[in-house]
């Protein structure tokens, strides 16, 4: 998670920074350690996770939301699909297009004011949509709740 949260923390900076049209490496070093501060006050943030769900299938399944604050679930379910898992258990709900708009009753609206949901298997940016993404057995997926 600690890695993940870095990635996450890595990733905004970058996008920042070219909105600012300086490059990340010019961020003074107080800055950095700012942000190392912050995923090590993040780490220290989750909840002891929660077993549901009856199946032949397991994950684990992290929400991290605007505070940094870590809520996890071990699911157990015969779904194929993450999407088709987390709306058994009604962690999801979605906008008119489709586009997952809640992550366990925390809204991130893009085009409101630009926060979304990140989608992680494991440390790794998720390639594909919740929908679309088969489980595998014993992978940490997450939904990191990421501001403008």
């Amino acid at each position: 998670m600690k890695t993940k949260t870095i990635v996450l923390l890595s990733a905004i900076l970058i996008l920042l920074s070219a909105a600012c049209g300086t490059p990340a490496t010019d961020e003074p070093e107080q800055q950095q350690a700012a942000h190392v501060d912050e995923a090590s006050t993040l780490e220290n943030s989750i909840a002891v996770a929660q077993e549901i769900g009856e199946g032949t299938k397991s994950f684990r399944f992290e929400v991290t939301d605007g505070e940094g604050n870590i809520n996890v679930w071990n699911i157990q379910t015969n779904a194929a699909t993450l999407g088709e898992a987390l709306d058994e258990h009604g962690f999801l709900e979605r906008d008119d297009t489709g586009m997952v708009s809640h992550v366990n009753g925390l809204r991130a609206d893009f085009f409101e004011d630009g926060a979304y949901w990140a989608l992680f298997i494991g440390d790794d940016w998720a390639m594909e949509g919740v929908d679309t993404l088969v489980i595998e057995e014993g992978a940490t997926y997450a939904f990191v709740y990421t501001p403008a």
